[in-house]
């Protein structure tokens, strides 16, 4: 038992020095809080991936202002598959991720944006759009596609999908 429980300790120990690497890393170490775009940006410069549920989870934590709560942000990143990832990778690799402190913010629009971006193109295609909403249409799909590329280029950039929230708010 004593082994299994050295074992957990361990464990937690490095999912904590990990998380404070990425408060480094996002310019959140000393304190108050963390910027959904800087943490997001840390990752993928990491390589780390999310799924939608995290992303789902990280836009709740997300103000209008871009920033997570600090208390809420570590409670998140203790059972983080993308936090676990990134401490294997940057531990497996016996090396340091060494990323300069980025200090941009961040907004819901584009937290959505890079959940419905699955091939991080930069732009959302209709095939893309339509796993957004299960139960939509074909024709509503095409509706809000036409709403929202207002150059007519087929896709819908980062600040063409701006326009929906702004209609929203």
């Amino acid at each position: 038992m004593a082994a299994l429980s050295h074992l957990k300790n361990k464990k937690e120990s490095k999912i904590r020095e990990g998380i404070d690497k990425i408060l480094h890393q996002s310019g959140a170490s000393g304190g108050g809080p963390v910027s959904s775009k800087n943490y997001i940006e840390v990752m993928g410069i990491s390589h780390v991936e999310f799924d939608k549920k995290e992303l789902a989870k990280l836009d709740r934590m997300t103000n209008d202002d871009g920033f997570m709560d600090r208390g809420e942000f570590m409670d998140y990143a203790k059972k983080s598959h993308a936090v676990k990832e990134y401490t294997d990778k940057s531990a497996g690799a016996g090396r340091k991720i060494s990323i300069p402190p980025v200090n941009v913010n961040v907004d819901k629009a584009e937290l959505a944006f890079k959940a419905i971006d699955k091939d991080n193109s930069g732009s959302i295609d209709s095939s893309e759009l339509g796993k957004l909403g299960g139960n939509m249409s074909q024709k509503k799909r095409e509706a809000l596609m036409t709403k929202l590329d207002t150059d007519g280029d087929g896709k819908i950039t980062l600040e063409e999908f701006r326009g929906l929230f702004k209609q929203i708010k």
